[in-house]
C-alpha cells in the first residue's frame, strides 16, 4: 500500500531541463575551487614544529567536517537556485505528501426519474445527495463550487457563480428536489462546459457525476449524439479531473405503468368511454396478482389482477360510462413498488353531453325548396330538426346542427362550435379565410363538401396556398357528369386503414362500396404532404382527404352531400360515415390534454382573451399566474413549468371564464433500470478518457476523496525558493559560528558529535 502511494513521486519533470543541466555544472565550480585552492607545502624539520603539528593533528578532523559541511550548504545553495529556476512539477506526490491545493469543483447531481427508486428508506436520489455533502464538506480551504443538476427540467444549474462558503452549497444540496423528468446529458454536459471556464484563479479543476448510470441518460440516441458527448468528455479531461461516483442498484426489478390512452377520439355521454392501460415488467422475474385499478375523478370503478412475465407487457382495455359532462379524472395505478413514481398515470377526458356542428349552406339543391346540407343535418341528427343561429335551442340528438348561409359566415362566433362543414360554399375571402384558420388553430374540426358552386381556383388560391393554408389537398377539373350520368364511380375504402373508415370493416351491409356517385373535383396531395387519403373512388381518385391545421383536423370530401352528384346522400352508409367525419373532426378540440413531465401546456384561444390572465394549480397545490400572450387572429396560452406528474388546473379569466385540466405524466423509459457499467462507459463514451469510479458512495477519504486529489500536477518551485533561503542563513551562521549554525542546519549532528567524541 506504502509504495503504491509512493510511486507517484517518480513522476516529475522540468519546464527548462536545459537550464538545469547548466546550473548542476554551475554547483560543481565551489568544488572546484576548493580543489584548486589547496596550498602545497614544502616539508623542512623544525624542532618547534613538532608542537604546532601536534595542535593541528588534534583539531584536523573537526576543520575537515566544518569545511566538507561548509562546501555541501554552498554548493546545494548553487543547485537549489538553478533548480527552482528549471520549473520542477511532480504529478502526484502520494496520499501522504499530497499538498493542500484549492479546486474547482462541479458537482453533477443525476435528478432524472429512475433516483426515485428506493432502497430501504432512502431513494437514491438521496444517497446523491449525501454523497454530494461529503465532497463539500471534505473541501479544502479555498475550494470553490459549482452545483449542476442533471435534469430536462430546468434549471439545470442550481449554484452558477462558484461558491466558497461551503455552508451555502450545502444548504442548497439540501433544498435540491427530485423532479419527474428524464436525464439531459448533453445539455448537462454544455453547462459543466461553460462552468469550467469560471474561477480562473483556481487552475485545478474536478468534475463529479453522482448517478444511477441508467442505459436512458447515458446511452447516446444518434451517432451524432455519441460523437458530441464523446467531445464534451474529452474537453472536460483535458481541463482537470473527471470522476464518476455510481450509486446505482444492480438488477434492481420494477413494474410501470407505461401508457392510459383515451381510445375515443371525443367522449360524449351517449357511449361508454373506452380506455387502454399498459403494464410493463422489467424484470427477469415473473410477477402474478399485481393489483390493476382504473379511477374517475377518485373513485375506483374496475379492479383487474394482473399476471406479467418476465420482461413482458400487458394490455388491459376498459370500457366505462361517464353520464356527466365536463372535465373529467381518470386515473391507472398499480400497487406500488420500489420505484413508486411510475406506479401511475392519469388521462383528462373532456366529457360532452353534445356536439355543436355548424353547417354553411352554400347553394341550393335540385329539389324544390332544398339545399345543399338537408341531407346533412337530417344524418347529424336523425331524430331531431336542425336550429337556426339565432334560435340556441337544442335538438334531441347527440349532435347539435345549426345551418347558417354562407353570407352570414363572418358574422358567426366560431368559437361556440365544436366543427364546421361548409357544404356547396362558392368561394371564400382573405377575411373569411382567417377566421376559418383560427378556428381551426383553436382545436376545431372543418370539412369542406364540394359541389358545382365550388370555384376550385378560390379553393386553392385562398385556402390552399400551394400546400401553406388549411385545405388538405390541391383541387383540379370537374370529373364526370351527373346530367348524363354514363359514368359511375365507387368507393374504394383502401384496406379500411383510416380512422373514419375502420368501422365499416367487415360489414359489407352498410353499402359503402355499393355507393352511386356520378360528379367528383379531382384532388391531388402533394408529395410531402401529411394529409391522408380515407377514402377513394374506383378511378384511383380522392373522394376523402383527412390532414391536419396545428392540432385541428380538417377533411375534405370531394363530392357533394345531396343528391346531385350521386346517390350517396340516400345509402345507408351515409349517416354513420358523416358521423365518423364529425368525431374525428372534433378530436383535435380536447386531444391534446395529455403531456409527459418538462412539456408545456398550451391552449390556443379567441383573440378576445388577450392580456388576460390564466390562474395554474400544480398537483401540489401551488397557484401560479400566467398571462396570455396575444396575436393577430388568436391568442396564446403556453406554460412551461412541468416539473412533476399529476394533474394541472388551468383557469381562463373573462372573457374566456372556463376551466380545463392538463394530464403530465412521466415518461416510460425512465422505467427500465437497466444500467450501463464500468466497462461499457470506458469502452465507448469514455474511450481515450482518464477517470475514476467509484462505487463505495459511504466509504471514507481514502477512497472518495483519494480519488477527486489524485492526478494533481504539483510545482515545487516554491518550496525549493523557501528551502534556498533557509540554507542561506544557515550558511551564514556555520561561517561565523559552525557549533551554533550546526544546530540550526540539523540539530541532531552535534548530538552525536558530543556522545562520539567523549573519551
Amino acid at each position: 500500500m506504502l509504495a503504491a502511494e509512493l510511486s507517484p513521486v517518480l513522476a516529475f519533470g522540468f519546464d527548462a531541463p536545459a537550464l538545469l543541466w547548466w546550473g548542476l555544472a554551475l554547483g560543481g565550480l565551489p568544488l572546484v575551487i576548493h580543489l584548486l585552492g589547496r596550498r602545497k607545502y614544502r616539508e623542512t624539520n623544525w624542532a618547534a614544529m613538532r608542537f604546532l603539528l601536534e595542535a593541528v593533528r588534534k583539531n584536523s578532523r573537526r576543520l575537515r567536517i566544518e569545511q566538507l559541511v561548509l562546501l555541501a550548504v554552498r554548493t546545494l545553495i548553487l543547485l537549489l537556485v538553478v533548480a527552482a529556476l528549471s520549473g520542477p512539477r511532480v504529478a502526484d506526490l502520494g496520499a501522504f505528501l499530497r499538498p493542500r491545493q484549492p479546486a474547482h469543483k462541479i458537482i453533477v447531481i443525476d435528478a432524472s426519474l429512475s433516483m426515485g427508486l428506493q432502497i430501504g428508506e432512502v431513494s437514491l436520489f438521496q444517497e446523491a445527495k449525501a454523497v454530494a455533502r461529503r465532497i463539500v464538506e471534505r473541501g479544502q480551504p479555498g475550494d470553490v463550487f459549482n452545483l449542476v443538476r442533471l435534469s430536462n427540467i430546468p434549471p439545470a444549474v442550481m449554484i452558477p457563480t462558484p461558491a466558497y462558503e461551503t455552508g451555502q452549497v450545502i444548504a442548497e444540496i439540501e433544498q435540491m428536489q427530485l423532479p419527474h423528468g428524464l436525464g439531459d446529458l448533453p445539455g448537462c454536459l454544455a453547462q459543466v462546459d461553460s462552468l469550467l471556464k469560471l474561477a480562473r484563479d483556481v487552475p485545478q479543476k474536478e468534475v463529479f457525476f453522482i448517478s444511477d448510470f441508467q442505459r436512458a441518460t447515458w446511452t447516446p440516441a444518434t451517432a451524432d449524439e455519441a460523437a458530441q458527448l464523446k467531445q464534451r468528455l474529452s474537453a472536460i479531461d483535458q481541463a482537470g479531473r473527471l470522476v464518476l461516483v455510481d450509486v446505482g442498484q444492480a438488477d434492481k426489478a420494477n413494474v410501470g405503468l407505461t401508457a392510459l390512452d383515451v381510445l375515443d377520439a371525443f367522449v360524449t355521454t351517449a357511449r361508454p368511454a373506452r380506455f387502454r392501460a399498459v403494464l410493463r415488467n422489467f424484470g427477469d422475474e415473473p410477477v402474478t396478482g399485481r393489483l390493476l385499478e382504473l379511477a374517475v375523478d377518485d373513485l375506483v370503478v374496475d379492479q383487474r389482477s394482473v399476471d406479467l412475465a418476465p420482461g413482458g407487457e400487458v394490455v388491459e382495455d376498459f370500457s366505462i360510462p361517464l353520464t356527466s359532462a365536463g372535465e373529467r379524472r381518470v386515473q391507472a395505478r398499480i400497487q406500488s413498488d420500489a420505484l413508486p413514481l411510475d406506479d401511475r398515470r392519469w388521462a383528462i377526458v373532456p366529457v360532452r353531453d353534445r356536439i355543436r356542428v355548424l353547417c354553411v349552406d352554400g347553394g341550393g339543391s335540385r329539389s324544390a325548396g332544398g339545399r345543399s346540407t338537408d341531407y346533412l343535418t337530417l344524418a347529424l341528427a336523425p331524430s331531431g330538426s336542425a336550429t337556426r343561429a339565432t334560435a340556441g335551442g337544442a335538438g334531441r340528438s347527440q349532435i347539435e346542427p345549426t345551418v347558417v348561409s354562407e353570407g352570414e359566415l363572418q358574422a358567426i362566433d366560431l368559437s361556440l362550435f365544436d366543427c364546421v362543414f361548409f357544404c356547396n360554399v362558392r368561394l371564400f375571402t382573405e377575411r373569411e379565410s382567417q377566421i376559418v384558420e383560427a378556428f381551426l388553430q383553436s382545436g376545431g374540426g372543418v370539412v369542406w363538401c364540394l359541389g358545382d358552386h365550388v370555384s376550385p381556383e378560390n379553393y386553392n388560391q385562398v385556402l390552399y396556398r400551394q400546400g401553406a393554408g388549411c385545405l388538405p389537398a390541391h383541387l383540379g377539373d370537374r370529373q364526370g357528369d351527373a346530367g348524363r350520368r354514363e359514368t359511375v364511380f365507387s368507393f374504394d375504402p383502401r384496406d379500411y386503414a383510416h380512422p373514419i373508415v375502420n368501422p365499416f370493416q367487415g360489414n359489407p351491409d352498410a353499402g359503402l362500396e355499393t355507393t352511386q356517385t356520378y360528379n367528383y373535383i379531382r384532388a391531388t396531395l402533394a408529395p410531402q404532404s401529411a394529409a391522408r387519403v380515407v377514402l377513394a373512388f374506383d378511378s384511383g381518385d380522392p373522394a376523402i382527404v383527412a390532414g391536419g391545421f396545428g392540432r385541428a383536423k380538417t377533411v375534405l370530401v370531394t363530392t357533394s352531400v345531396d343528391e346531385r352528384w350521386g346517390t350517396w346522400p340516400l345509402w345507408p352508409s351515409f349517416l354513420p360515415l358523416v358521423h365518423e367525419i364529425v368525431h374525428y373532426g372534433v378530436s383535435g378540440r380536447w386531444g391534446e390534454r395529455q403531456r409527459l413531465v418538462g412539456e408545456s401546456l398550451t391552449e390556443t384561444l379567441p383573440a378576445t382573451a388577450a392580456d388576460v390572465d390564466a390562474a395554474v394549480v400544480t398537483p401540489d397545490g401551488q397557484m401560479q399566474t400566467t398571462r396570455i400572450q396575444p396575436g393577430e387572429e388568436t391568442s396564446s396560452f403556453v406554460y412551461d413549468v412541468t416539473p412533476v406528474e399529476g394533474v394541472y388546473e388551468v383557469s381562463f379569466a373573462h372573457p374566456v371564464s372556463r376551466t380545463q385540466l392538463f394530464a403530465v405524466n412521466v415518461d416510460p423509459r425512465e422505467s427500465n433500470l437497466a444500467r450501463i457499467d464500468r466497462e461499457e462507459l470506458a469502452g465507448e463514451l469514455l474511450a481515450g478518457v482518464e477517470f475514476a469510479y467509484e462505487t463505495d458512495s459511504s466509504g471514507d477519504e481514502s477512497t472518495l476523496g483519494a480519488a477527486a486529489d489524485a492526478g494533481r500536477d504539483v510545482r515545487l518551485a516554491r518550496w525549493l525558493l523557501y528551502a534556498l533561503l533557509y540554507l542561506v542563513f544557515t550558511e551564514q551562521l556555520l561561517a561565523w559560528d559552525f557549533q551554533t549554525g550546526l544546530w540550526l542546519l540539523c540539530p541532531l549532528v552535534p548530538v552525536a558529535t558530543r556522545i562520539f567524541s567523549r573519551p
